[in-house]
């Protein structure tokens, strides 16, 4: 699973990497918890396109999105199965992305000690998601799920799960509405190669949504 993140770099980054037309203004964030308006990038008739939308996808069907379920999260597995990412993941797929993300191992003491991940050579992480967009008391909402997929090798002793990371290659047809055949999507939905990730402990003040700043992508010593 993937349920915290942060996105880290300045809005001209994002735009040159994606070869985007368009970003929304955005603060650095190192610490974003679901249901927190993100950055999530689209092909348009005019191009590619940054914008923000609510992270925990809520279908174009809800009337009320406090009482929709929490679907931060789009397991690659069933993605194809469960009608509510089903029409969302052949019309309405998203890059979403990070400059790392967290998650939690199990000590054996039961402590959970969260770790850091990032990719070794610096770029932005380009995470696989769904979106859609409904009307809440007559407003428009738009929101996204991130896809997961199984751990690599180097996410394995940390945890079973880690979101999609698209290559660079994959991103034209990711993003191109038209492309709906499973042998082409499905093989997308991998683990990320694990010789390009980098991972170190950090400090569990991560666990709390509140918390912010770059101390909390710093490595911590585990005694």
């Amino acid at each position: 699973m993937c349920g915290r993140f942060g996105l880290s770099y300045p809005r001209s980054r994002l735009i040159d990497w994606y070869r985007a037309r368009a970003m929304p203004e955005y603060e650095f964030r190192y610490n974003i918890p679901p249901t927190a308006d993100i950055v999530a990038i689209r092909d348009d008739e005019e191009g590619r396109t940054g914008s923000l939308m609510r992270w925990g996808l809520i279908p174009w069907w809800a009337k009320d999105g406090k009482k929709a379920p929490l679907l931060h999260n789009a397991r690659s597995e069933t993605i194809t199965a469960k009608p509510v990412f089903k029409t969302c993941f052949y019309r309405r797929r998203c890059i979403i992305p990070a400059t790392g993300f967290f998650e939690w191992q199990r000590l054996p003491d039961g402590r959970r000690q969260p770790f850091y991940i990032s990719s070794k050579d610096g770029n932005p992480l380009s995470f696989a998601g769904i979106w859609d967009t409904a009307r809440l008391e007559g407003i428009k909402v738009d929101s996204c799920a991130i896809i997961t997929t199984d751990c690599n090798a180097l996410m394995q002793p940390i945890h079973d799960r880690m979101p999609v990371i698209l290559g660079e290659g994959d991103w034209d047809t990711w993003l191109n509405p038209d492309v709906l055949s499973d042998e082409v999507l499905l093989p997308m939905l991998k683990p990320f190669a694990p010789d390009l990730m980098q991972l170190w402990a950090v400090s569990p003040a991560v666990g709390n949504v509140a918390n912010q700043g770059e101390e909390l992508i710093r490595p911590v010593f585990m005694g």
